[in-house]
């Protein structure tokens, strides 16, 4: 649809960046820009984020004990 982008329609694109956002805000905006690309990059690898290890009780056999029972119904009064 677009096509390729010829050199003078990318200095007219570059001028509306500058005008519409400002030259100080042009790094800021590029380095969060570049951070979000990068979570999202680790984020569908799969990198960075382990699955949580469900807890181990001290002896070591790598099953958890059974929860406690409640201590009876709770008393009204």
């Amino acid at each position: 649809m677009f096509g390729r982008l010829s050199g003078w329609e990318i200095v007219i694109i570059v001028i509306l960046v500058v005008i519409i956002f400002g030259g100080r805000k042009l790094p800021e905006l590029g380095r969060s820009l570049g951070k979000g690309l990068k979570n999202f990059r680790e984020s569908v690898k799969g990198e960075g984020a382990e699955p949580p290890v469900p807890p181990t009780d001290a002896s070591g056999d790598g099953q958890s004990p059974p929860p406690e029972a409640p201590e009876g119904p709770p008393k009204r009064g």
